[in-house]
């Protein structure tokens, strides 16, 4: 395997995530009609539902393999030693996962008639699309993804990000071309349910071939607790969760409810392109969460910020020139078919300056969540909801411009006071001593 560093894989995955998402872009304008576009969005947006059964526990997972993996090592087959009472622990913990995200698999199916209540009575329109089918095809696929959900968080907390990244890389890969071929197929609707299809194929053939002993070996099942290692800060990251899910997808939600799919179909892309964006911008220092948490695990709390303060640097700067080199460029491919599919210049901007400081409260929850804390996920979760209660009274009347203007004005008076203050208060909390190299 090419041996690069875990940031620079992370990187690679991320810059292919954008990739992919521009080419399924043009081919989403190129091959549906409008409001094809607009059920396409809304459909990947009800999908997304699923995270309110994860409660970001995959996420979680990342560091709570970390702390629980310090001292420990892996060996070939996925092997871990040595023999005690912290490699019990991890087992433990490992076959805790996996029995929870089976069940979460078959929770998963609850979506269908949830689909099947809203196409039924929101208002899009004239347009006779097929979308029955398709939805229960999406549904099946994300119920079989959820039930690897927790493999890819367990290795990459044990250290192997690159490796992990790799195999996110390969699933992306392959869900992209499959979702690519239906979309010119004539089957466009069924395309979302291609990534999830990847993501259980390629996660579970990966783990079988390099870490069938860890699968053997989840003999032990006592020795982990959910109510005292996961739930304490679950019951946190689950609000910020839910926000994020919220953010991401309700708003084309209601835009689709309330005026028309091809409306809902233009802020779908434009966020679908924001988040790509945001999220390839943030990638160095999803790289580095491991090691952030491992550094305040050893008690070297400095160290951890002043690499955090790094990485966090380094991604705002790199949003702030992708989203401001894309907004130039909407301006000018103005004459072309995909700019009619997207949201004009100015709603591009404001929506991207919302997706800026979703993205920066993201980047700040690693800081927080690495000792312990969820300091954003209320403000997070009250910007969010209500920006979701205005939006869904002014949306029949105002439109995109409105819901985004009001997720704008909520977003910078209640996250960015926020996150200052968070911050602020959590350096007099932690304040390492002279000479003692970030030592608590």
């Amino acid at each position: 395997m090419l041996r690069l560093a875990p940031a620079h894989i992370v990187l690679f995955q991320k810059a292919w995530q954008a990739l992919s998402g521009f080419i399924t872009a043009l081919l989403v304008t190129h091959f549906l009609s409008a409001g094809e576009q607009g059920y396409y969005y809304t459909i990947g947006s009800l999908l997304s539902g699923y995270v309110l059964l994860d409660l970001g526990l995959s996420g979680l997972l990342v560091q709570i393999s970390a702390r629980m993996f310090s001292g420990l090592n892996m060996g070939d087959g996925g092997r871990v030693g040595p023999a005690g009472e912290k490699r019990s622990a991890y087992i433990a913990m490992l076959a805790w996962s996996r029995r929870w995200y089976t069940r979460v698999s078959l929770m998963a199916l609850v979506l269908l008639p949830v689909g099947f209540l809203y196409f039924s009575i929101a208002r899009t329109g004239h347009e006779e699309i097929n979308w029955q089918w398709p939805w229960i095809f999406v549904v099946i696929a994300v119920a079989l993804s959820m039930s690897v959900y927790s493999l890819l968080s367990i290795i990459e907390g044990a250290g192997r990000v690159a490796e992990v990244y790799w195999v996110r890389f390969a699933h992306y890969a392959l869900g992209a071309v499959l979702a690519w071929t239906l979309i010119a197929g004539g089957k466009g609707l069924c395309a979302p349910a291609m990534p999830p299809l990847a993501i259980a194929v390629t996660t579970f053939v990966w783990f079988r071939l390099r870490y069938r002993n860890l699968l053997e070996n989840n003999d032990s099942i006592h020795g982990f607790s959910w109510r005292e290692v996961v739930w304490p800060l679950q019951k946190r990251v689950a609000i910020s969760w839910f926000a994020g899910y919220a953010f991401l997808n309700a708003p084309i939600l209601i835009v689709f409810f309330y005026r028309d799919a091809a409306s809902a179909g233009q802020l779908g892309l434009s966020a679908a392109i924001a988040n790509i964006l945001g999220s390839l911008c943030a990638s160095w220092l999803t790289a580095a969460v491991p090691r952030i948490t491992n550094l305040v695990s050893f008690g070297r709390d400095g160290d951890s910020k002043a690499l955090f303060l790094n990485e966090f640097r380094k991604a705002l700067f790199l949003m702030i020139l992708s989203y401001g080199a894309v907004v130039l460029l909407v301006i000018g491919i103005g004459h072309l078919r995909i700019a009619q599919r997207l949201l004009p210049p100015l709603e591009t901007a404001l929506l991207f300056a919302v997706f800026a400081v979703f993205h920066s409260v993201g980047m700040l929850s690693f800081h927080f969540r690495a000792r312990g804390r969820e300091v954003l996920a209320y403000p997070l979760a009250v910007a969010t909801l209500l920006s979701l209660f205005v939006s869904c009274l002014i949306a029949p009347s105002l439109g995109v411009v409105g819901v985004i203007a009001v997720f704008l004005g909520l977003f910078v008076s209640i996250c960015i006071p926020s996150m200052i203050i968070g911050w602020r208060k959590m350096n007099r909390i932690l304040v390492p001593c002279p000479g003692d190299s970030g030592k608590l």
